[in-house]
């Protein structure tokens, strides 16, 4: 029986998501062979050495790993900062691209990067949007698609993250691009995959009629420096009229609640209604409990698994991605008029073009 061919792949950054990533790769990947990691922290080779088979070379700078390691492809789960250059350093080395969201925290240099991947066609870039490769949010896909819910014509999202008493996404919010552009892009996303935005276009350029957030810093006073809240209210309107509400927040203190309403004129849909971790009841002196999914980590062991079976399937195959760099695009256009809205208090329309019509970013007195 003929051995079928594998993807020599190389990840560059081993953070939180980074290291689920490596685990997937170098044991639940059959067709994906992971070449090589990367990683400029102090302790990463040893981590590594730790965790990794002793094939996986080490490596503590990315240009080095990507031009030595032998590698086909890239993954590259670094620091938001650091995507766009390390994306167009991979397709300028003739590499097939897989990188985290977001491309980057504007539009221009997202726009860039886009231009670049369209220029070489032969090679593979795929921005995965971990809830298209939920099981979960599939099987909703499926029911959409088949009709039996009737015509999508909204959907509303919540994405809550439990309270970090560390409190590092203040700081980090400096170079994250706030609330909307870091964590509402999948909610902007997952709209978009439900809604069939592209539908009823009199100018199909234009997606979006206009956007309107509002937000709290109800916990974390410190974002307000960095024009963030932590709590953001977001409503988005397409423009062949379909509707996105979305609440994102960070300060839940029982863990991780993430819901998506499909709502259809025949029937609606509720992904993940409730934050359970699993179908236990505690049942003693203190009531009728369950436990709470601690983070959204916990739920990329699947999602992480399906995405980059399709990517390895893209390449070696010849399969499209079912996430397209044109979702990227339009989704952080999306996510950077929403933080652009709740900053200056306003809403934000888009021109025929399909761009978001923005001033010069100003920080208000949020």
């Amino acid at each position: 029986m003929a051995t079928q061919p594998r993807l020599k792949l190389a990840l560059i950054g081993l953070g939180r998501l980074g290291a689920i990533r490596a685990r997937i790769l170098a044991h639940q990947q059959p067709r994906i062979e992971l070449v090589a990691v990367c990683d400029t922290k102090p302790g990463a080779g040893e981590w590594a050495v730790s965790n990794l088979p002793s094939t996986v070379k080490f490596y503590d700078d990315p240009e080095e790993c990507m031009k030595s390691s032998g590698a086909e492809a890239v993954l590259i789960s670094t620091a938001t900062a650091t995507h766009a250059p390390l994306i167009c350093k991979g397709l300028d080395l003739d590499l097939h691209v897989m990188c985290e969201k977001p491309i980057s925290v504007d539009v221009i240099t997202t726009e860039e990067v886009l231009a670049k991947a369209a220029a070489k066609p032969h090679l593979k870039f795929l921005v995965p949007f971990c809830r298209r490769y939920d099981d979960s949010y599939r099987s909703a896909r499926t029911l959409v698609e088949s009709g039996s819910l009737g015509d999508i014509h909204a959907v509303e999202t919540t994405c809550l993250d439990q309270q970090d008493p560390t409190g590092f996404f203040v700081s980090f919010s400096a170079q994250s691009g706030g609330i909307f552009v870091d964590m509402g892009v999948h909610d902007i996303d997952i709209g978009r995959y439900f809604l069939n935005v592209k539908s009823g276009l009199q100018n199909p350029k234009k997606q979006v009629n206009r956007v309107i957030a509002m937000g709290q810093q109800a916990v974390y006073g410190d974002l307000a420096k960095y024009g963030d809240c932590d709590n953001g209210w977001g409503l988005v309107e397409f423009a062949n009229g379909k509707i996105l509400t979305t609440h994102v927040g960070r300060t839940l203190r029982n863990g991780f609640e993430g819901m998506t309403r499909v709502c259809g004129t025949k029937g609606h849909s509720i992904i993940n209604g409730n934050s359970t971790m699993d179908r236990v009841e505690i049942r003693d002196q203190h009531g009728v409990r369950t436990a709470t999914t601690p983070d959204a980590f916990v739920l990329y062991d699947r999602s992480f698994i399906n995405d980059l079976s399709e990517f390895s399937e893209a390449i070696l195959d010849g399969k499209a991605l079912t996430c397209t760099p044109e979702d990227a695009y339009e989704a952080a256009k999306i996510a950077t008029a929403l933080q652009y809205s709740f900053r200056n208090n306003v809403p934000v329309y888009f021109d025929d073009n399909g761009s978001p019509i923005m001033e010069s970013t100003k920080i208000s007195d949020h």
